[in-house]
């Protein structure tokens, strides 16, 4: 894979990395916070949706990886 092609798929790696955070952080403070649940509750309420958040990151991460390795005529 070339040079730019792989700062490409760093780029994407990050900005993946980065939504998962957002968004774990986003659920766990929503659960925690307003629920007045204990944050352990809250943990474990959030783990679904960030189970399938963490799964298509991975998918467009690979996609992404397969798209950018494809031969190019």
């Amino acid at each position: 894979m070339s040079e730019d092609k792989t700062k490409l798929l760093k780029l994407m790696r990050f900005w993946l990395f980065g939504t998962f955070l957002i968004v774990w952080t986003a659920i766990t403070l929503y659960i925690g916070l307003f629920t007045s649940q204990d944050w352990i509750l809250a943990l474990r309420a959030g783990l679904p949706i960030w189970g399938i958040v963490a799964v298509l990151c991975v998918v467009l991460y690979f996609g992404y990886k397969m798209y950018l390795g494809r031969k190019t005529e």
